[in-house]
């Protein structure tokens, strides 16, 4: 299968998957809290059918960060894992019976989350396969998900369970046409998942930085939601907005991953962005009904690009410089994020149902002051890292001599030969390089100092140092020792 067909297949897929989470899975939703998708006479199971849709949510998910952790592969035993699940949903929503009773409602919902949890780990890990074309295939999935969700908006809110399985299934269809057009040595190599200590503990460590400034978007995005809005309108207007929502995302991660040259898009946004969303939640006390209905827009927005599309990039870029096995790696981060989620999901209504604005003026300080430690937090941990990284000045020279270099190794750590020029643009299609920081890692890998390079390419060498600096940025290292060594660590399987 093409590049171009399996990335469009993903985008279908995983924008499908994406679509269900609205109507199927969040609480939050008035697709369930209102009764759209139950109809008038389901309101009394709205409470089981959302806790066991979590549970096979956190359950899924789970499983898949267990079984990679076994395995040490990405995607294994997708189809035992997912299909069964898929098709006991479908057939239970498309029946008609599935609010005949609390036991079928539960096993529904539970087949429901589990489902949609396999489905999305599933689509990102093949996200992660295709990572040069993330910049194009990101917003391609938020589009897709808006189109679908813009049909739920419009369609017979009384049928929503029937659409719902319909996905379900097309989500399905769409990893089995994936999985068959691949070829055979497109599969992940397998290995068992080793020296724990050395590898994930310190990637989880960076990884920490990611969650914690998604979890603190995550918990601004509910503030936004909740302003007293989520029960007052109905389900297709909520839709429609986050349909306009995940559209407006689609933009705003383009832009993001062309402009945001950083290792960690994620943390980036969070220190520019917060800011803005705090002040902008002061003013809705005392604003009127259109007012809340941008902060929907906003909360539904900031939601898409920051879990939907930043995390996976960074849990994408944290996973390949370690070269971990991505599938445990992200199953084990997003399980932690979607138990933050279920929680703040019970918490913050009570918190923001204050009975009066001076309380809520109160709540949105606190969120600014959570900010700012939580910037003084991360500020902390980057001084810490860098002071780990201080080297003696003939170490830290970018003008040591070229005979000092040391230059890349003719094996990669699948023990396949690889060369400096295979290796750059690898690098640059991961990392967004421009066509002169790959040229310029190019020749820092045949072991060339600054001087020789400036000669070579007739620059100065503050160019030169210019360049390799976001070459460091954009791969996350701090001394050309640690460059090569990523480099060395590369995969070519």
């Amino acid at each position: 299968m093409t590049a171009r067909k399996s990335s469009l297949l993903i985008a279908i897929g995983s924008g499908i998957n994406l679509s269900l989470y609205g109507i199927g899975v969040w609480n939050g939703s008035t697709t369930l809290t209102n009764g759209g998708l139950f109809g008038s006479a389901g309101h009394e199971l709205i409470d089981w059918y959302i806790w066991f849709a979590t549970i096979g949510l956190l359950a899924g998910i789970f499983l898949r960060a267990a079984i990679s952790m076994l395995t040490g592969s990405n995607g294994r035993f997708h189809a035992q894992t997912t299909f069964w699940a898929v098709a006991a949903a479908a057939a239970s929503l498309l029946s008609g019976f599935w609010t005949s009773s609390v036991p079928a409602i539960c096993i529904t919902a539970f087949c429901t989350g589990w489902a949609f949890a396999c489905l999305s780990v599933f689509w990102v890990v093949q996200l992660h396969s295709a990572s040069s074309r993330t910049r194009i295939t990101l917003p391609l999935i938020l589009l897709c998900s808006a189109i679908i969700n813009a049909w739920y908006a419009i369609a017979p809110q009384n049928q929503l369970h029937a659409y719902l399985g319909c996905s379900l299934l097309a989500s399905a269809a769409c990893s089995i046409l994936l999985l068959a057009g691949s070829r055979k040595d497109d599969a992940p190599s397998q290995h068992r998942i080793t020296n724990v200590r050395e590898k994930y503990v310190p990637a989880f460590s960076r990884f920490a930085e990611v969650v914690f400034c998604v979890i603190a978007l995550q918990i601004i995005a509910p503030a936004m939601n909740y302003m007293g809005l989520m029960n007052t309108i109905d389900p297709g207007t909520q839709l429609a907005v986050v349909c306009a929502a995940q559209a407006t995302a689609a933009i705003v991660v383009f832009l993001a991953l062309k402009l945001i040259n950083a290792p960690l898009r994620s943390v980036q946004f969070f220190k520019y962005v917060t800011p803005v969303l705090i002040i902008a939640l002061f003013p809705v006390p005392f604003a009127g009904h259109a007012y809340s209905l941008i902060m929907l827009f906003a909360g539904s927005c900031l939601h898409f690009v920051v879990v939907n599309a930043l995390f996976w990039v960074d849990s994408i870029t944290i996973a390949r410089k370690g070269n971990l096995v991505f599938e445990f790696f992200y199953a084990t981060g997003l399980f932690v994020l979607m138990v933050v989620c279920v929680i703040l999901e019970q918490v913050m209504p009570m918190i923001l149902q204050a009975s009066n604005s001076t309380e809520l003026l109160l709540v949105f300080g606190v969120f600014f002051c959570i900010y700012i430690l939580s910037m003084a937090f991360m500020f902390a941990r980057r001084r810490k890292r860098e002071s780990a990284h201080i080297e003696s000045p003939a170490q830290s020279s970018d003008d040591e001599p070229s005979s000092l270099a040391k230059p890349l190794s003719g094996k990669s750590a699948s023990g396949q030969a690889i060369d400096s020029q295979t290796v750059s643009h690898i690098v640059q299609d991961r990392h967004q390089l421009s066509g002169r920081e790959a040229e310029i890692l190019e020749m820092l890998l045949r072991g060339k100092n600054v001087p020789a390079i400036a000669e070579e390419l007739v620059i100065s060498q503050n160019t030169v140092r210019s360049h390799v600096k976001r070459i460091y940025r954009a791969t996350d290292v701090h001394t050309r020792q640690e460059l090569i060594s990523y480099c060395e660590s590369i995969d070519l399987t």
